[in-house]
């Protein structure tokens, strides 16, 4: 049973946008606020170890991740754009390849490094847009503290 959860909990309100938005800027549950999510940068835990909420909702559910990471990277394309756009005012022989280039390094990388704030911010998202109701709440409640799959280790003998 996932630690300092009781059946009040059902009854409890869930945390406001900003807060649960916060959280998954910081990498954090969006219902609890714990930490640990993640087992790699790429995968994250099927639920939290502190309140059990389980991550994937239902089938495809991380396709909101992709929406939030691709919006996040396009907006920093676009506030680069901008300002080469304001600096071609201010100077109209400026060279197009710097610009190019950071844009192509933001292009890249920046996916990589946002992605695992992409999964926990889209958490935060829906869970926002779709509180958990009272039957995954006692999931949540009644979850098992099974071992991940990367935790197990197959090679060690069985106990009968």
């Amino acid at each position: 049973m996932p630690a300092h959860l009781t059946s009040d909990d059902a009854e409890r309100p869930p945390a406001d946008w900003a807060r649960m938005l916060r959280r998954g800027v910081r990498r954090r549950c969006p219902r609890c606020g714990g930490g640990d999510l993640f087992r790699t940068w790429w995968s994250i835990r099927d639920r939290c170890p502190r309140c059990g909420l389980l991550f994937a909702r239902e089938p495809g559910y991380f396709t909101g991740v992709y929406l939030v990471n691709f919006s996040v990277v396009l907006a920093v394309l676009f506030v680069e754009v901008m300002g080469f756009a304001v600096l071609l005012a201010n100077r109209p022989d400026a060279s197009v390849l710097p610009p190019l280039l950071v844009g192509l390094a933001v292009a890249v990388v920046m996916p990589i490094v946002f992605y695992p704030f992409a999964r926990t911010i889209w958490s935060a998202l829906d869970l926002a847009m779709t509180p958990m109701e009272l039957d995954e709440i006692l999931d949540a409640v009644v979850a098992d503290d099974e071992p991940d799959d990367d935790e197990s280790d197959d090679d060690a003998p069985s106990v009968p």
